[in-house]
């Protein structure tokens, strides 16, 4: 069984995993070896990436 810590790391390793999938999909460059952490990002930024991935569908 995981701990609570374990189980966090693991799907905090995924969903960013999942994240650059989805940027990679919708045709943003990712740079393979730099991460991309969630839980660092402001509240702006995030904001501002999902703009621009409105932008693009919309567009």
């Amino acid at each position: 069984m995981l701990t609570n810590e374990q189980k966090l790391h693991y799907f905090q390793t995924h969903r960013n995993s999942n994240y650059r999938a989805s940027l990679r999909l919708e045709g943003f460059k990712v740079v393979p070896d730099k991460e991309i952490n969630l839980d660092t990002l402001t509240r702006q930024q995030i904001l501002q990436r999902i703009e621009r991935i409105t932008a693009r569908y919309a567009g």
